[in-house]
């Protein structure tokens, strides 16, 4: 019999979760579709409980978990890796549980692609400058952070 087992990667530069994360994770969820956008949800327990009762869960604050980070889901079967989601986080849930230790956050994302509807397209003139002029400006404006 043959195990699966999936890989989270995750963060701005998606690195392997850390071990935190991975124990506290308790659902992951995939849809896929070919006629709209694909997403993911990942479901981790949070809250106090034991020793920790007095602070507030670490994955709370963790700065992996926050929306337009990337996550990178792969399954393993048989000893064959393939992506299972390549997604950006969307949104924050957190949902108080009726016991200590019961309450989880749940991290919602779509597919890459959701990435492009955030860039705005603008029309730009370039007067008397030529092809290779107008494509080194773009090329430098994109490495500049944006500050609008």
């Amino acid at each position: 019999m043959s195990g699966i087992t999936v890989t989270l990667r995750i963060g701005k530069t998606p690195q392997l979760a850390p071990r935190l994360l991975m124990e506290a994770l308790q659902r992951v969820e995939v849809s896929h579709s070919d006629s709209s956008q694909s997403g993911f949800q990942l479901v981790f327990q949070v809250g106090r409980s034991g020793g920790r009762d007095r602070q507030d869960d670490p994955l709370l604050k963790s700065p992996l978990l926050t929306p337009f980070n990337r996550v990178i889901l792969v399954i393993t079967i048989q000893a064959r890796a393939r992506v299972l989601m390549d997604g950006i986080i969307t949104r924050q849930e957190f949902a108080p549980g009726g016991e200590p230790g019961r309450s989880t956050l749940t991290i919602t994302g779509e597919d890459v692609s959701v990435m492009m509807d955030q860039a705005s397209a603008k029309q730009e003139q370039h007067p008397q400058q030529s092809e290779m002029a107008i494509a080194r400006k773009s090329s430098v404006a994109q490495t500049m952070p944006n500050t609008n």
